[in-house]
């Protein structure tokens, strides 16, 4: 957005330059824009800090800046270069002793050569950032909690913790949930009341949950007695500090992500159930910039509305996760993710359909891209993902089941995938394009795979490379087993992904559950069955 507001800025300086010399003319007026996310009213507790940066511009040239705090000088700025932008760094520390209920107001007004003035102002409100509250759902006595926690954080099981709109974590705290929480999300009729947890950069989740003692995240429609839908609560967000291919500092809904640091740690999920998100276009667990330190194992997003993992950019893992009932992409991760995976798995009953429109029609298991206009543009997203299984929502020919896909690889992605199943899917099955020739069967590699009973079982180059040649082992034969209700089966392979590293566990067989016997799902009461039934 700066770099747009400067390109217009500049274009609007050589159009009045291009006028005829004997026409008078004025130059356009000063301007404060806002590069920082900030509100008319920053709310912050006693001793901390408030940060707002500034893109100043004046076509005629900077003059002055004056800064006021409750109408009394608080900083001045003489521009003596002739600029005419500027960058401008606001930072404030709240005295320790500030009184609540305190309000400060800051006024910034930047005069031009011209004398001409442009002024932008907002509020520095001292309370408590977050806020909790007793209420009842039910006969249940819940805290409704809400707000930006500046600091650490812990829920123990015994809490009854209901989130109402954003609760965020910030200023690196971590916020520690202790095995066997549910955290009950605040459901609202108001497609613009979204609840969602966001972890800002440089915070950590510390979600340790465990087969018998899951941490699970949902609906508090369940304490209501209610029917939960996937359409009840935003998601969770986790935003770190590590290499995306947008930019050293990206913003996503007012925070910020990215930067250099690729072993960043954003925490621990594991023996997570996430369930019921994704309002209003909303994801279920989205990771933006998240880097190597950050652990992902034992993850389940069951039934959600749009993408169950989103991920843009970031350096880091995931291993034994599933989305089950996913309303739209399994997976989408594109912006440079560098990363491996391994027992993935992606089951749904839905069907992605063009009347009614929904979840764009052409939803995907799995959807892997680097960037849609520059194809190389670095850092590349690049992968090692085995033992996968993608199952659709059914296929029979001659019958309109939607038009649900299994896998693309696609815009400049590229890595090597082994030991994959993809069945029941209304269109494609397996796709990978946007490849140079030099990349396919090198750094792009699709091996030991089994699809079939697709409306197509493989397309682009996976047809005409991996499965065309036959020296891949993709092939269109039947695992047995497998169906729209059971993703438990496996196939022989010739390839082992413990050879990739120490991330990878042996498992030289297609597919993400080998057999009743080497079931990572089964077991307490951490997943959820595509009937939501416990698999126990």
């Amino acid at each position: 957005m700066k770099l747009i507001h400067y390109i217009l800025f500049s274009v609007g300086m050589l159009a009045f330059s291009a006028c005829e010399k004997e026409k008078a003319f004025t130059f356009p007026e000063p301007q404060i824009l806002i590069t920082s996310p900030a509100q008319p009213v920053i709310t912050q507790e006693p001793g901390r800090s408030v940060s707002v940066s500034f893109t100043l511009q004046a076509a005629s040239g900077l003059s002055q800046l004056d800064v006021t705090q409750n109408n009394t000088s608080y900083a001045h700025i003489d521009f003596v270069k002739n600029e005419i932008t500027s960058a401008y760094d606001f930072n404030y520390t709240i005295p320790a002793d500030a009184v609540p209920g305190t309000n400060y107001t800051f006024r910034f007004e930047l005069k031009d050569k011209d004398g001409r003035t442009a002024d932008y102002q907002f509020v520095v409100n001292v309370n408590p950032t977050y806020t909790i509250t007793d209420g009842t759902i039910g006969s249940t006595a819940v805290k409704y909690i809400k707000g930006k926690i500046n600091g650490s954080f812990t829920i123990q099981a015994t809490d009854v913790y209901v989130v109402d709109s954003i609760l965020s974590i910030n200023e690196g705290g971590t916020l520690t949930i202790a095995a066997g929480s549910t955290i009950y999300f605040k459901t609202s009729d108001d497609l613009n009341d979204i609840s969602r947890l966001v972890i800002a950069q440089g915070c950590k989740i510390k979600a340790e949950g465990s087969r018998t003692a899951p941490i699970v995240f949902t609906s508090d429609k369940l304490l209501k007695g209610q029917t939960p839908a996937s359409t009840d609560w935003g998601g969770i967000f986790l935003y770190g500090k590590a290499p995306t291919n947008k930019g050293s500092v990206v913003q996503e809904n007012g925070f910020n992500y990215g930067g250099t640091i690729t072993n960043d740690d954003s925490g621990v999920l594991q023996f997570v159930r996430i369930e019921y998100a994704g309002k209003n276009s909303s994801n279920a667990l989205n990771f933006y910039g998240v880097g190597s330190r950050t652990k992902v194992n034992y993850v389940e997003i069951y039934q959600n509305e749009n993408i169950a993992f989103r991920v843009k950019g970031g350096v880091f893992n995931m291993k034994n996760i599933a989305g089950i009932a996913h309303g739209g992409y399994g997976i989408w991760a594109e912006n440079g993710w560098q990363g491996n995976g391994q027992f993935w798995i992606f089951q749904t009953n839905r069907p992605a359909t063009l009347t009614p429109v929904n979840f764009w029609n052409q939803a995907r298991s799995i959807e892997f891209r680097n960037d849609d206009t520059f194809y190389t543009n670095t850092p590349r997203t690049q992968f090692n993902i085995a033992n996968i299984t993608l199952i659709g929502n059914g296929y029979a020919s001659g019958v309109d089941m939607g038009t649900r896909r299994g896998i693309r690889i696609r815009t400049g992605a590229f890595g090597n995938v082994q030991n994959l199943i993809v069945t029941q899917f209304a269109n494609d099955g397996v796709r990978v394009e946007d490849l140079s020739t030099a990349e396919l069967g090198t750094t792009m590699i699709l091996g030991n795979t089994r699809a079939y009973n697709n409306s197509v079982n493989y397309e682009g180059d996976a047809e005409d490379i991996f499965f065309n040649k036959g020296s891949y082992n993709a092939t269109d034969t039947p695992v047995s087993g497998i169906s729209t209700t059971n993703y438990v089966g496996s196939a022989t392979s010739t390839f082992d992904p413990s050879t990739w590293g120490s991330f990878f566990s042996s498992a030289k067989y297609i597919g993400a559950v080998e057999n009743d016997t080497n079931d990572w799902t089964r077991g307490g009461t951490w997943f959820k069955n595509l009937d939501g039934t416990l698999r126990q």
